[in-house]
């Protein structure tokens, strides 16, 4: 029983703001490569990663990347007294 728990292998999946499927990473290529492929991912296209083990019904939030590369507008640069 413990083994097949073991034996389990999970995903990171990448979403996109709305909550598209964007891609998908097996542990299978080993659980950091598999993370620093779908935080690459999710870097690029400024989306979610999740992780989602098949047992489980429900997907986790790992990292969030919305904002990922945006600038930031300058707050008091312009404004007059």
């Amino acid at each position: 029983m413990n083994k097949e728990i073991q034996d389990q292998v999970g995903s990171y999946i990448v979403r996109d703001k709305k909550g598209t499927y964007m891609s998908a990473y097996s542990e299978k290529l080993g659980k950091t490569q598999a993370l620093a492929w779908a935080t690459e991912c999710a870097k690029q296209s400024c989306g979610i990663v999740y992780y989602y083990l098949a047992s489980e019904t429900s997907e986790k939030e790992v990292a969030n990347y919305l904002d990922y590369g945006k600038k930031k507008s300058p707050t008091n640069k312009n404004k007059k007294d």
